[in-house]
């Protein structure tokens, strides 16, 4: 069934501190996948169907708006979903200045017998051109724009955070290296991902003007995964 656009959450929330420093960009708001969010009362309910809704991200990563636009699943699950959304934890959006902003993000939720009780928001519509727009932007990032994002990570996801899409996609980026250059390492390189990602943290925060790709990443994964 789909249904009219109808605001159904709204919050004014005070900008977190981190808001305010420089990050690299632009880059759309990214779901924390592994970051906890509301669960529902599933009962002898047939799961199925999906409620899509354009979330309003504030520059802190928490959702101020939920503004559902379409929802195929039993009517009595909307409530619940909406609160799935709510929970949910992004890494905000990011402007061409490099500033974190308030902006807006259309998203999923299924119901689906895998998920159970815990079905995980995703975005409603793929951007073909993401990863793309991602390893560009973590080739131009410092250490300082690592730690701010990283330590976000940290703090939503704990120790998942090596799994979400920056840090998973920075390694994706050093596997495609080794590949290139007739080295088959994939399987050593993502077994030693997580502390290397660790490890870069702390040498960033000995010098957060270092390049974080070329600077650091490279060589910390070069250490893990000797040629």
């Amino acid at each position: 069934m789909l249904s009219p656009a109808r605001a159904v959450f709204s919050i004014s929330l005070l900008a977190f501190p981190a808001a305010l420093l420089a990050q690299t960009g632009p880059s759309e708001p990214q779901i924390i996948a592994a970051a906890g969010t509301a669960k529902i009362n599933v009962g002898t309910r047939k799961l199925a169907g999906q409620m899509v809704a354009t979330v309003r991200v504030g520059d802190d990563g928490k959702v101020r708006e939920v503004l559902v636009t379409e929802n195929t699943a039993e009517s009595v699950f909307e409530p619940q979903l909406v609160k799935v959304l709510q929970s949910s934890r992004f890494r905000p959006a990011i402007d061409a200045s490099g500033k974190p902003i308030e902006s807006s993000v259309e998203m999923k939720v299924e119901l689906r017998s895998s998920t159970g009780a815990n079905p995980k928001p995703t975005a409603a519509k793929a951007d073909p051109q993401l990863t793309d727009k991602e390893k560009a932007r973590i080739r131009k990032m410092k250490c300082s724009d690592f730690l701010w994002e990283w330590e976000l990570l940290r703090d939503e996801a704990d120790d998942a955070a090596a799994t979400e899409f920056m840090p998973r996609i920075a390694v994706t980026m050093y596997v495609a290296m080794r590949t290139e250059a007739g080295e088959y390492v994939d399987s050593k390189v993502w077994k030693a991902s997580a502390k290397a990602l660790k490890e870069s943290a702390d040498r960033c925060d000995k010098d957060p003007q270092a390049p974080f790709w070329e600077g650091v990443f490279k060589s910390v994964m070069d250490e893990a995964v000797p040629k």
